[in-house]
């Protein structure tokens, strides 16, 4: 299978990709700092050249979205909301441009279930 991971470099995309490959899997890497000969650069905003990966691709996952390791002030809320919304819009114009669209897509994104405290401990 081809499979597109954007914002692969993470925890997550890192274990993902790894999976995936190990079961022999073709894997590409959608990132603003590729290294690596299957990471592609996207800046997560615009259309580019790496919409071409999208085409004949069995899965799209898309990972992308600032950090929620953040306080969270109005700033930062706005960030990492438009940061996931955005970059699944501009994944919406890759695949729509598409002639043979990936088969199945999907978005995940992290959130935090505490309160912030400075004082009390927050656990499982």
């Amino acid at each position: 299978m081809k499979i597109i991971i954007a914002a692969g470099t993470g925890f997550l995309g890192k274990n993902l990709e790894k999976y995936f490959i190990d079961k022999g899997n073709e894997v590409y890497i959608l990132t603003r700092s590729p290294k690596r000969k299957n990471e592609i650069y996207w800046d997560s905003k615009t259309v580019g050249e790496w919409k071409n990966l999208l085409e004949n691709s069995d899965i799209l996952i898309n990972l992308t979205g600032k950090s929620v390791d953040c306080r969270y002030t109005e700033k930062n809320k706005k960030e990492i909301y438009s940061s996931r919304i955005n970059s699944t819009k501009v994944l919406q114009q890759a695949v729509d441009q598409c002639i043979n669209k990936p088969e199945v897509w999907l978005n995940a994104s992290s959130a935090t279930i505490y309160t912030h405290s400075e004082t009390q401990l927050n656990t499982e």
